[in-house]
C-alpha cells in the first residue's frame, strides 16, 4: 500500500511538470508516440498504419533507454526506486509489444483488430499515466 500512494504521488508530480519537459529526451519520445497512436486510430490504410506503428514502436524503444527524472528525483528508498523502474520498463514492454501487434494487424488488413489493440493500448496508457503522472 506504502508503494502505490507513493507511486501514485510521483505519477502526479511527474505529469504535472510532463508538459514542461516535453524538450526533455523522454518527453520527445512520449510526444512522438502519443502522435503516432493519435494517428493510428484514425488511419485506415494498412500500409500508412503499419508505418505510423512503427515510428510508435521506435519512440517507445527510445524512451525505454531513459528513467524519467521524477522516479531519479522523488523516489528517496532505493528499493521503492528499483520498484519504479521495474513497473515503468514493464508498462514501456507491453506498449511495444501492442504496437508490435497493431503493425502486424494492420499488414494482415485486420482491421478490428486494428481497434481492439488500440484499445488496450489506451488502457495501458491510461495505466502509466495513472501511475506516474496526472492527466491534463
Amino acid at each position: 500500500m506504502k508503494i502505490l500512494t507513493l507511486l501514485s504521488t510521483c505519477c502526479t508530480i511527474l505529469f504535472s511538470a510532463l508538459p514542461a519537459q516535453a524538450d526533455s529526451p523522454l518527453g520527445k519520445q512520449m510526444d512522438s508516440m502519443n502522435s503516432a497512436f493519435k494517428a493510428i486510430n484514425k488511419e485506415k490504410d494498412p500500409v500508412k498504419g503499419a508505418e505510423l506503428a512503427r515510428k510508435a514502436q521506435e519512440a517507445t524503444l527510445k524512451g525505454l533507454e531513459v528513467v524519467p527524472d521524477f522516479i531519479l528525483d522523488m523516489i528517496p528508498d532505493p528499493k521503492e526506486k528499483e520498484k519504479a523502474i521495474a513497473d515503468y520498463r514493464r508498462l514501456m514492454g507491453e506498449t511495444f509489444v501492442i504496437f508490435c501487434k497493431i503493425e502486424t494487424a494492420f499488414l494482415e488488413n485486420k482491421m478490428d483488430e486494428v481497434t481492439k489493440l488500440a484499445a488496450a493500448a489506451k488502457d495501458l496508457k491510461k495505466e502509466g499515466h495513472k501511475k506516474y503522472i496526472e492527466e491534463e
